[in-house]
């Protein structure tokens, strides 16, 4: 695999990215109380620039990676997709994507947790509530280990994968 290549995998992953947040963005404003539910349609014109460019990123990968890589005078060698190398990659890739998500989440709670500190009578964190923040704590460890401790688990994934035949 080439560096281009690479980076267009992970310019799907984005666009994916961005889809995926747009639909838990209009989720949420579609199980909204009605009175709030005729955002819906604001809420809808909002994500169609960023559903436009996820489709950009999805169908031309490729044309934003030699967009974004600096021009090189000797070619690089491939990545061979079967090496520790690429498995360290497509990690840190997920890693990424985790705490991508994980940042959207914690912005949640600490808007959420803002608003409900100014209320003039208290709202209940209820165990649902405590849940998700939860949630929101081990996604926000587990993008980090990936993104920064991608090494160690592309070894444990090695030893699991090769465990018993002797080549791990």
């Amino acid at each position: 695999m080439s560096r281009e290549d690479i980076v267009a995998i992970a310019t799907r992953l984005f666009a994916i990215f961005l889809v995926v947040v747009q639909i838990r963005y209009l989720a949420s404003v579609a199980i909204a109380p009605e009175s709030v539910r005729d955002m819906l349609l604001l809420a809808a014109a909002v994500s169609v620039p960023f559903l436009l460019v996820a489709a950009l990123l999805w169908f031309f990968p490729l044309t934003v990676a030699r967009k974004l890589l600096p021009v090189m005078k000797e070619p690089r060698p491939l990545v061979d997709p079967g090496s520790r190398t690429a498995l360290e990659l497509a990690l840190t890739a997920i890693g990424f994507w985790v705490l991508a998500m994980a940042i959207v989440d914690m912005t949640y709670w600490i808007t959420y947790l803002f608003h409900t500190s100014r209320q003039p009578y208290p709202i209940e964190f209820g165990s649902e509530n405590w849940a998700n923040a939860a949630a929101t704590v081990v996604e926000l460890l587990l993008g980090g280990w990936l993104v920064f401790g991608s090494r160690g688990l592309a070894a444990f994934v090695t030893r699991l994968r090769y465990a018993g035949d002797g080549k791990g």
